[in-house]
């Protein structure tokens, strides 16, 4: 809308600048709470395009944090000028308080106070655009899936749009501007690997639905979860190859009971407990403290069959199994008993020093050169016999239960492989 001479010359006279004279001309009798017109009276459509700058996610709440930038443009044809009447101005900004801007909002918000929007200065050309860049800060709420954790992919949605205009073409959503995240600042655990968009339309408002896949940096969990898990199974299935006459091996199994109970507070501290569903990882852990404690038993039970004074051998079906191909397998055919009677505890008991022993009967042992047989040393080589038998016996439960342990771990790793 090109001004009057006579505008010109009574402007001129009150010493008003180039640029008041061009705010007059733009804003006198204007209404910023009127619906911005193109050709014909219809109600001008608006461009909206977003500029990622950060993203995180809160697990806890189930929340994903936007930061960036908004893109919004749109035209009011009653807003124009020519450049040449106004010393060639072609674009002028005003505060967002003193025109019509869209009233954009986050439909699936989670800010308790409401989501961040700046308010920048709005440009205006003189072909009558509008374009607005304000800084935002959304806060949305985001289904997490995280059973993969810590290797998780997550997929979250911005629905964006306005509840009091609906003249949404939705052409723009082609606009070259509507998704742009190469400038990201790079989070310390998300990284978008990719991101799409779709626009949606109602009777009473049209929205944009930002879609985002964001896939966690695992590198340091690497170092913290897995490389304790892979000690806790190796030190587990270890105790299995302590003599059995060690009480020892119930206080490791019992210092890593204490670990592994560690590792899940530190899970419930860090992960929502009421998560759709229960991390891989989580359930390695929880399998990992039944089999330490079952363990712990196991150590108990050869613990107490080794260090027994028994009166009776071991079965006889049993000697055989333990001396034929299952022995060899689980390596028992090593074990030799000593040549001379070893001192006895208090109890009876035979504290070995060696962990080495000989399937003798009690009719064969003869005592050194320069002994006769005689009731007391039969008698010491019948209770070292009996308890070879049974120490024998102990040993071959720790190998069998060592090799279904393996077994397990090995089902484990597999079904909570992430």
């Amino acid at each position: 809308m090109a001004p009057r001479d006579d505008e010109n010359d009574d402007t001129n006279s009150w010493n008003i600048t180039v640029m008041e004279r061009l705010r007059m001309q733009l804003f006198t009798n204007y209404d910023k709470n009127a619906y911005p017109l193109i050709s014909s009276g219809i109600r001008t459509n608006v461009s909206m395009g977003l500029s990622i700058i950060y993203t995180d996610i809160d697990e806890f709440d189930g929340k994903v944090t936007l930061h960036g930038w908004l893109h919004l443009r749109w035209q009011d044809e009653d807003r124009t000028w020519t450049p040449e009447l106004f010393d060639n101005i072609t674009t002028i900004h005003t505060s967002p308080n003193e025109v019509w801007k869209p009233d954009i909002t986050l439909f699936n918000s989670a800010g308790n106070e409401g989501d961040y929007v700046g308010e920048t200065q709005i440009v205006l050309t003189f072909e009558g655009k509008f374009i607005w860049v304000p800084p935002v800060l959304y806060t949305a709420y985001c289904n997490l899936n995280l059973k993969l954790w810590p290797y998780d992919v997550q997929i979250c949605q911005l629905k964006i749009g306005s509840w009091t205009w609906t003249q949404i073409d939705s052409s723009f959503v082609n606009f070259k501007e509507t998704l742009d995240y190469k400038d990201i600042v790079e989070s310390s655990e998300w990284e978008i690997i990719d991101a799409r968009i779709a626009y949606h339309m109602s009777n009473f408002y049209n929205y944009i639905e930002y879609t985002f896949q964001l896939e966690r940096r695992s590198s340091m969990y690497t170092a913290v979860i897995f490389t304790p898990a892979s000690c806790i199974v190796l030190l587990t299935l270890s105790s299995f190859w302590l003599p059995v006459q060690m009480g020892e091996k119930i206080l490791l199994n019992g210092v890593m009971i204490v670990i592994v109970a560690g590792f899940l507070m530190y899970f419930a501290q860090l992960l929502p407990i009421l998560a759709e569903s229960t991390p891989l990882v989580v359930l390695f852990y929880s399998a990992s403290l039944l089999l330490l404690s079952f363990s712990t038993i196991i150590a108990v039970t050869v613990l107490y069959l080794s260090t027994t004074s028994h009166k009776q051998r071991v079965p006889k079906f049993i000697q055989n199994i333990l001396h034929g191909s299952l022995g060899r397998i689980l390596l028992l055919t090593q074990f030799t008993v000593e040549a001379e009677p070893p001192s006895l505890l208090n109890n009876g008991i035979k504290e070995m020093g060696e962990h080495v022993y000989d399937s003798v009967d009690a009719a064969d042992v003869i005592a050194d050169g320069t002994t006769t047989s005689n009731a007391q040393s039969f008698s010491i080589t019948h209770n070292r016999s009996i308890q070879f038998e049974w120490t024998l016996l102990s040993t071959a439960i720790d190998r069998i239960w060592f090799l279904i342990f393996c077994v397990i771990f090995i089902l484990l790793a597999t079904i909570y492989a992430v």
